[in-house]
């Protein structure tokens, strides 16, 4: 089905841009053209952007999520963590 006559721009277009990330309406006008001539096709692409009523893309949104960093394991000598990379030492 087309969405945009006056740029012919079909309804699988919208969503493979959709899927490759579009989020807003101008991110599809950028990639495709579409409500750009007459501008009567914006609400129609608009619902196949996330959140939309023909998206079949769910809604994304970021979570922070704290990262604890590793613990230093601490050596009895100091001159173990100075000696990189570590020598390999043949016993008999």
């Amino acid at each position: 089905m087309y969405i945009c006559v006056c740029n012919a721009i079909t309804e699988r277009q919208v969503r493979a841009s959709v899927d490759a990330g579009a989020t807003t309406l101008s991110d599809l006008q950028f990639e495709l053209g579409v409500a750009t001539c007459c501008g009567c096709c914006a609400a129609t692409a608009a619902e196949y952007l996330p959140g939309g009523r023909c998206s079949s893309v769910c809604d994304v949104r970021s979570i922070a999520v704290p990262v604890n960093a590793p613990a230093l394991v601490e050596s009895a000598s100091p001159a173990a963590n100075s000696s990189f990379p570590i020598p390999l030492v043949a016993s008999a």
